[in-house]
């Protein structure tokens, strides 16, 4: 079962990326679901407008070169990445 599972998921050509807000802990039970491919900027704008238009930067945890890495807007995201916003 869990295999099929994963083919599933792999069909769908999906990552998720999970948020934590600056000082606190990543928020694990509610992924954002994006497209594989995806980069920092399309992520902000799923959230909220706002985050998009008020983006000065964003730091990753998962796929960088090491935690907490700061990154662009055009980053592209991976399944797991833990993504924070910084307006």
């Amino acid at each position: 079962m869990e295999e099929m599972k994963r083919a599933i998921y792999n069909l769908l050509d999906i990552i998720r990326v999970y948020t934590k807000s600056p000082g606190a802990k990543a928020d694990l039970d509610e992924p954002v679901v994006l497209k594989t491919g995806s980069t920092v900027e399309e992520a902000a704008a799923s959230v909220h407008k706002d985050f998009l238009r008020n983006l000065k930067y964003a730091q990753v945890w998962g796929s960088g070169k090491f935690d907490g890495q700061k990154v662009s807007r055009g980053y592209v995201l991976e399944d797991g990445d833990v993504i924070e916003f910084h307006i």
